[in-house]
């Protein structure tokens, strides 16, 4: 496609996170949980898989610290969490300038497990905890991307509100 260019988006910079309001940790590794919809079968030209947009399976969010302080045992409460992570990125615009851009993901959580965690004389302990999110919203230069609330039964892609016309129907 000629003509038509986007940023490059770079590195991460630093990160940030914030459990119920406080500041949990900084420079955490954190895997935001895949949105997967559920799939029906139906019949075209032999069998073919379709997405069913409005149904979504699981949702499950990673996050790796390093160390056992305080904010392990706070992130392992047994309670519904409000998480907010941060992070810079650097950003080069279809001009060659480069500037840093911030993220945010804001999400909802319910425990999923509580994370062991193995010592070795030398070596730094590692915890992985997993939680099952009820709601995600990510935000990219400011601008909303997406926003999944499964409780509240909204799916919204890049402005798209795609639970609404199912709502409209109901």
């Amino acid at each position: 496609m000629a003509g038509k260019q986007m940023d490059i988006k770079g590195p991460i910079l630093a990160d940030t996170l914030y459990c119920d309001g406080w500041l949990a940790g900084r420079d955490v590794e954190f895997t935001l949980p895949d949105i997967t919809f559920k799939t029906a079968e139906i019949q075209a030209m032999g069998t073919m898989v379709t997405p069913l947009i409005g149904l979504v399976e699981n949702m499950e969010l990673t996050i790796t610290r390093v160390g056992v302080d305080s904010g392990y045992g706070d992130l392992n409460e047994l309670d519904r969490h409000s998480l907010e992570f941060r992070w810079v990125q650097v950003s080069i615009g279809k001009d060659g300038t480069t500037k840093t851009e911030g993220c945010k993901a804001y999400i909802r959580t319910m425990p999923s497990a509580i994370p062991g965690f193995s010592v070795k004389p030398g070596d730094a302990i590692s915890t992985s905890h997993k939680y099952n999110v009820t709601r995600m919203q990510i935000y990219v230069g400011g601008r909303e991307k997406i926003l999944i609330d499964r409780l509240s039964n909204i799916l919204r892609v890049n402005g798209t509100d795609y639970s609404k016309s199912i709502e409209n129907l109901l």
